[in-house]
């Protein structure tokens, strides 16, 4: 369909082309004319040929990606209950059962479905990353189609390029099946808005038929493709407004073309909720209940994830405001956002320019500003905004493309055409280098990769873990399985990626999860760590990161993305188990063991430290300080080491210093309790019972069943006699 108006539309353009020739056959002064229709009819060449390369390099490149991080845990498992369902033409409801899941369409992850089933494709990730990319090269497509609409061919072929070395994009399209799709129909539905507004006042039928199955297409990834209708709104008016004068907005020759557009907006609407309600099925059980809900959840997802972000780690509920705006700034290609400075300073030099670059700079920055003002809850980069970017990199094309057609010299002019390519080094240099995390590029504004490190999330969609299960697989095969009498463990903080390539191997691997800071007290051979989630002090930390027994790093730039651990000690691990089990001689000699192979061994230190602190001794209260402000060295606010600070500091009596690192451990980690039981239990032994009840019952809020609580909520009713208070108190725990 795209191809056929691309071919339609060049045809049509060259019988122009071939009129002007003729004209300027007749008539000298239009020579300069002729020559720009040439001009423009070479750039038609290669705008097909960089579309061509596009939509085989893409789906090619795709096959060296990862899983993302969602694919493997929600996003196919939902496709497949989808699938069950349109097979079972409606009986089978099981995506229901998802109810985290339903708030949004998954028509994507349903077609891939569909294709792994009918074909019996085993390598089902693989097969849904070729088809993801070539919904990126859709997009990409779309990006060119619409800088060609307004500004020509040379402007198509410059978005083309701008979007192709666009490191997010590309990165992203080959596994990201939510946010791309949705830029892709996004940009489909803005194309054919902006066709609409070419064939005024007389627009097409097959026109508003194209842009409603583009928004009812978006819809089916995100409820939030119902933008798109009120774009089509906005835009329109805005250019009835612009084209006719105040007078004429009523008159009688317009009357017909309000009713014509009115018509046309009808059609875009029964295109829209049709395609809408075929790939979102949850809408058609009760659409307007169904539609409004999935509105709401989606503005504020109910998750919250520790987020990198300028050096801290804050949760995602609680990023700054220009959070989204300043992660497109930093990880876009300077040419792009050069680009679309221009055209701001250009626009008056293009027909109709004002109005286009309203209509481009307002598709970028409305979201952006709705996100702001609802506060919706945003996290992994700007990947919930990906929609935007491409509208920039539309404004970006024309805005290099009038400096080409503003040069007078010939110099000048071939000057101007090559800038972006210029400014496009730096990513495509990024591109062959780091191949295939593209989506972990960083600009020049923050160093790139090496000054992002540590101090912004890269891998948070875990696409390590596939170059890191495939090390694992090799190490094996080269050196042996470290234990040839039963299976290799590996464990990850992402299992469900990594399960999928070890899929055909279950004899002789098992997967388990364990969290980055308990990774000691399990048994392993491997473990799998994207650097994603772990505290960037640590990762700044060049004494203890990254840890001793690291085996291979994953890296980009020279910075890891993520990490394989090979377990050369397990002394940490038995120290573990000897204190489960009470053998706290053993736990000891362990423990000894563990901190001579590695000296910045948090979970150890952790133990040491609690240890040294339950004997009681004065000197051995001293000695613990000393440990803590040991761990604060190489790992500052780490909350293990400041619970363990406000843990000295009750013992040596000082409250006020104990209470201190309280608020700083709760200010750091608003949803953990460390600091808050710190508090508690400091105002219990000063006998501020009330404030050790608020606190106390401010920690149940979090964690419902956290008995320690519980306890001392018993202990504090029975030294203020409240017998009721207690009796319900030792039910409860009791009932735990």
């Amino acid at each position: 369909m795209i191809y056929k108006e691309l071919f339609i539309n060049t045809r049509r353009y060259n019988m122009k082309a071939q009129t002007k020739k003729t004209a300027a056959q007749r008539e000298p002064e239009n020579i300069g004319k002729h020559t720009e229709a040439s001009e423009q009819s070479w750039w038609k060449w290669v705008f097909i040929a960089l579309a061509a390369i596009i939509f085989v390099a893409m789906p090619l490149m795709s096959l060296d990606a990862g899983n993302s991080g969602d694919e493997d845990l929600w996003q196919f498992p939902q496709g497949l209950r989808l699938y069950d369902y349109y097979t079972s033409l409606g009986e089978n409801t099981d995506y229901l059962n998802e109810e985290g899941l339903t708030y949004s369409g998954y028509a994507f992850d349903t077609f891939t479905a569909f294709v792994v089933k009918i074909f019996g494709i085993d390598d089902y990730m693989t097969a849904r990353h070729v088809c993801n990319a070539l919904v990126g090269a859709f997009l990409m497509l779309f990006v060119g189609l619409l800088a060609k609409l307004i500004g020509g061919w040379r402007a198509g072929c410059m978005a083309l390029l701008l979007i192709f070395f666009s490191p997010h994009i590309v990165g992203q399209s080959f596994n990201n099946p939510k946010d791309i799709p949705f830029a892709a129909f996004a940009m489909g539905a803005i194309y054919y808005i902006a066709w609409f507004i070419k064939e005024y006042p007389k627009p097409m039928l097959k026109t508003s038929l194209k842009m409603g199955v583009m928004m009812g297409a978006a819809i089916g990834i995100r409820p939030g493709g119902f933008l798109f209708f009120a774009y089509f709104g906005l835009f329109v008016l805005v250019y009835y407004c612009i084209v006719n004068t105040p007078k004429q907005y009523f008159c009688k020759g317009n009357r017909a073309i309000l009713k014509k557009i009115f018509a046309q907006a009808a059609v875009v609407l029964g295109a829209m909720l049709g395609v809408m309600f075929i790939l979102w099925p949850y809408a058609l059980r009760d659409p307007l209940h169904n539609i409004i809900s999935s509105f709401k959840t989606a503005s504020h997802f109910n998750v919250n994830l520790f987020q990198i972000f300028e050096g801290k780690t804050i949760w995602s509920d609680n990023l700054p405001w220009y959070y989204t705006l300043k992660y497109i700034g930093i990880t876009s290609p300077i040419a792009v956002l050069l680009g679309g400075g221009v055209q701001l300073f250009a626009a008056h030099r293009q027909p109709k320019g004002y109005f286009w670059t309203f209509v481009l700079l307002f598709c970028f920055a409305f979201p952006l500003f709705w996100i702001v003002y609802t506060k919706a809850n945003v996290y992994g980069g700007w990947r919930h905004s990906m929609f935007v970017y491409p509208t920039l990199v539309v404004a970006a094309a024309l805005g290099f493309n009038s400096l080409v057609n503003w040069a007078k010299n010939k110099k000048v002019k071939i000057a101007f055409t090559v800038l972006p390519i210029i400014l496009l080094f730096d990513p495509l240099i990024f591109t062959v280098r780091n191949h295939p995390y593209e989506y972990t590029y960083f600009n020049r504004f923050v160093g790139g990769a090496k000054g992002a490190f540590g101090n912004y999330e890269m891998d948070y969609y875990d696409h390590t873990t596939r170059e890191a299960s495939e090390w694992i697989l090799a190490d094996v095969a080269k050196n042996g399985a470290p234990d040839p009498t039963r299976k290799t463990r590996i464990v990850a903080w992402h299992p469900s990626s990594v399960n999928y390539f070890f899929r055909n191997d279950t004899a002789r691997f098992s997967i388990g999860f364990v969290r980055w800071s308990e990774r000691n007290n399990s048994d392993w051979d491997y473990a799998i760590f994207p650097i994603t989630g772990i505290d960037p002090f640590l990762l700044r930390s060049k004494k203890a990161f990254p840890p001793k027994n690291t085996a291979c790093q994953i890296k980009v730039d020279g910075v890891p993305l993520g990490l394989v651990l090979k377990r050369e000690d397990r002394s940490s691990y038995y120290r573990h188990i000897a204190l489960q089990q009470g053998n706290f001689t053993e736990a000891k000699t362990q423990l000894q063991k563990a901190l001579e192979y590695d000296a910045y061994d948090e979970q150890a230190l952790y133990d040491l430290i609690q240890n040294t602190l339950a004997t009681g001794k004065p000197e051995n209260i001293d000695k613990a300080m000393d440990l803590t402000n040991y761990w604060l060295d190489f790992h500052p606010n780490d909350i293990g080491a400041l619970y363990m600070l406000g843990e000295v500091y009750c013992h040596k009596g000082d409250f006020a210093n104990a209470l201190l690192t309280a608020n700083t451990i709760t200010k750091l980690y608003p949803h953990n309790i460390e600091g808050l039981w710190i508090a508690a239990k400091v105002y219990e032994k000063q006998n501020d019972f009330k404030s050790a009840e608020v606190i106390l019952n401010k920690i149940l809020t979090i964690e419902r069943d956290y008995k320690p609580a519980y306890e001392l909520l018993l202990e504090i009713a029975t030294k203020l006699d409240n017998q009721e208070a207690a009796q319900q108190l030792r039910e409860k725990l009791n009932s735990l």
